[in-house]
């Protein structure tokens, strides 16, 4: 049974369609942009000495879950050279649920990340942003990136029109 996390703002588009190629019927899908969340702002750095003052968002129920799941398979797109701004919701606000939730490293054992993005030449740090969630853990070989460029796509197109890229996605949730 996976938790998938689509974090897209577009409907339909790669991640979402990636999210339900790779989910069977015991599989829950989270469209993160479906949630009612509260990005970091607004605050006193609450978090720190207590909780954050937004603990009653949905943010923290998905938390909660990510640990009832064999695998939580992240799937980030680009936007304008940087994962998408509601992956950095999702990780800016992980700091507080960590700080009050000693299980980081059961979440990690079970992450997965796939980034969809343009081109590695003209985004180097694209990739390397989400392997940092394994930096100093047994847990190695989590992220894959798709690069559409490679395989002749534009911005529209679907990834999975593309043979490879399903073998390249299944491979790597083996």
């Amino acid at each position: 049974m996976n938790l998938i996390i689509s974090f897209s703002a577009r409907e339909n588009g790669n991640c979402d369609r990636i999210a339900r190629h790779i989910s069977s019927d015991a599989d829950k899908i989270v469209f993160f942009r479906n949630l009612e969340i509260h990005p970091c702002s607004n605050c006193s750095y609450e978090c720190f000495q207590e909780e954050c003052k937004y603990r009653a968002d949905d943010i923290y129920n998905l938390y909660d879950t990510m640990c009832k799941y064999d695998k939580v398979v992240l799937i980030v797109p680009m936007y304008c050279g940087n994962p998408a701004s509601l992956y950095f919701i999702f990780n800016e606000r992980f700091q507080d649920y960590i700080m009050h939730n000693d299980i980081y490293e059961e979440i990690i054992r079970r992450l997965y990340i796939i980034g969809i993005y343009g081109k590695a030449e003209t985004s180097p740090d694209y990739i390397p942003c989400f392997e940092k969630w394994f930096d100093g853990s047994p847990f190695q070989n989590r992220v894959l990136g798709i690069e559409r460029h490679l395989y002749g796509q534009k911005l529209h197109d679907n990834v999975l029109d593309v043979a490879e890229v399903k073998t390249h996605i299944s491979t790597f949730l083996k």
